[in-house]
């Protein structure tokens, strides 16, 4: 229903505020106001607006109408994003940045995504990364609705997806092939050694870290989760907590097999009174440490990744087989595993 309310201003001459308000059963009223000169234009605003918000979905698009991409980022950060990872965090932070944040939710179509995917492409971004831009968009987008019940058109989102697809704006990232090479290895073990001898309150064992990884094929953040009260000697098992899984972050626990000189590796660490953990270091900084030690050896386009990936091809090089490698890596899929075989030919045993 609508009202017209005349009101007098200071130097004496009036003002008409229109004023809406819509009650509907099980939810809270709606009101919107607006003040005219004129009360022939007030009525003429209070009779298009009550036709608008009659409309299917009408309210709820007033609701929501000042609320920006921005806006949904920063919920969504509070609401969803406490644990999430470097990675993740950094890529929304970024989205913030750029134009598409300061548009309104509701009024976001294709062709706003079509333009930051554009500019993106423009200024050299690859499409892999683009395409993380446009994934993220969406999870934020799918969240409005879900969560927040905001009157997303997900329509336009999908068709600009599939345009830019379509156009090779956005695609997948070419599965990687980088493998460290023997001297690069020795460049960053020296590196090591030099770092701990110069600091001996560096006490994270760095040289024993990247080893155990080749050896092993763990994971950065699943090395330092490890558990001497998990581990079995005898088998050459040990267990791996909260492991890397698509859809199950946290109680995906397994157990992986250990190579021999995995096992060695383990035996030589220190036990400390009241400390399980067999590696006791926070991961985030063995990702620091390695990439100061790539830096200072002038090794180009090297992660603590890329050592999973040779521990997994060297297990194939001996002769492995995919289902053997698998108790070794927990890779969930084989056609996963598939793409880790980068072989050297001249590194294959012969049985």
């Amino acid at each position: 229903m609508a009202t017209i309310r005349k009101r007098r201003k200071k130097d004496g001459s009036f003002s008409y505020m229109a004023q809406i308000r819509i009650a509907k059963r099980g939810q809270p009223d709606f009101a919107e106001s607006r003040t005219f000169p004129k009360k022939a234009m007030a009525e003429e605003w209070a009779k298009r607006r009550e036709l608008e918000l009659m409309q299917p979905g009408g309210i709820l698009t007033a609701k929501w109408r000042g609320v920006t991409m921005n806006d949904a980022f920063e919920r969504y950060m509070h609401e969803f994003a406490q644990d999430a990872g470097r990675s993740k965090r950094a890529t929304i932070q970024q989205l913030q940045r750029f134009p598409i944040a300061q548009v309104k939710i509701t009024e976001l179509g294709s062709e706003q995504i079509i333009e930051h995917a554009v500019m993106r492409r423009n200024s050299g971004i690859k499409p892999a990364t683009v395409n993380q831009d446009i994934v993220w968009i969406g999870i934020i987008l799918k969240t409005a609705v879900a969560a927040w019940k905001m009157p997303v058109n997900l329509n336009d989102f999908e068709s600009a997806k599939l345009l830019l697809r379509s156009k090779g704006l956005i695609g997948k990232p070419g599965s990687r092939e980088r493998r460290p090479t023997e001297n690069e290895l020795e460049r960053i073990r020296a590196y090591f050694r030099r770092s701990q001898r110069i600091r001996p309150s560096a006490i994270i064992p760095m040289e024993d870290i990247m080893d155990f990884a080749i050896a092993s094929s763990r994971r950065q953040e699943e090395i330092t989760r490890l558990q001497w009260s998990d581990l079995d000697e005898k088998c050459m098992t040990c267990w791996v907590r909260d492991a890397k899984h698509p859809r199950q972050k946290w109680g995906n626990h397994k157990r992986f097999k250990l190579t021999r000189d995995a096992m060695a590796i383990i035996k030589r660490q220190p036990r400390a009174a009241g400390e399980d953990r067999i590696f006791p270091f926070n991961g985030k900084s063995i990702g620091t440490r390695w990439r100061a030690a790539t830096a200072a050896t002038g090794i180009d386009d090297l992660r603590f990744h890329d050592l999973r990936h040779e521990a997994t091809s060297r297990l194939f090089e001996a002769g492995y087989e995919i289902v053997e490698v698998q108790q070794f890596t927990l890779h969930e899929s084989w056609e996963v595993l598939k793409r880790y075989t980068h072989l050297r030919p001249e590194s294959l045993q012969l049985r």
